[in-house]
């Protein structure tokens, strides 16, 4: 009985060891939140897309709403709000017919934004554009590297 006892223990230790570190530890992983291995592999850096601006050229899709792309957006980028999508599609059909060979960047607000990953697949899935990046950090660290459009 002594034997188990120690092994309870043991046990016991380690348990509260694995939470206190779960809790504790400064790289702990995050719990809650699992990404999306199909749209993690379409995500881009604000570094990355710099450096693919600076190489080619880029068709920036905005997945905002009208008011906030109307307030500020990127100089030539394309209005397409999700909310909207078969009007803001027929809008922008002939800037949406120079994507075609050419790496498409789509952004919302923040990395959390869900909207800039439909915008991408749909642009994907029914549009046949490839690649289609979803902007992984904020849009506006982008102005420093676009001509301005006037």
């Amino acid at each position: 009985m002594k034997t188990w006892k120690q092994i309870a223990l043991i046990l016991m230790a380690a348990v509260i060891a694995a939470v206190v570190s779960a809790f504790v530890h400064p790289k702990r992983p995050a719990w809650y939140y699992v990404e999306d291995p199909d749209v993690a592999r379409w995500q881009i850096t604000v570094e990355k897309a710099k450096e693919l601006i600076a190489a080619d050229p880029v068709v920036l899709v905005d997945a905002r709403k009208k008011d906030k792309y109307d307030e500020e957006h990127l100089p030539g980028a394309i209005l397409l709000d999700t909310d909207r999508w078969e009007d803001s599609v027929e809008a922008a059909v002939d800037s949406l017919m120079t994507a075609f060979g050419r790496p498409v960047i789509v952004y919302c607000d923040g990395d959390r934004c869900a909207k800039s990953a439909d915008v991408s697949q749909r642009l994907r899935e029914q549009m046949g554009l490839d690649p289609v990046y979803i902007l992984k950090g904020d849009w506006r660290e982008l102005v420093s590297v676009l001509p301005s459009a006037e």
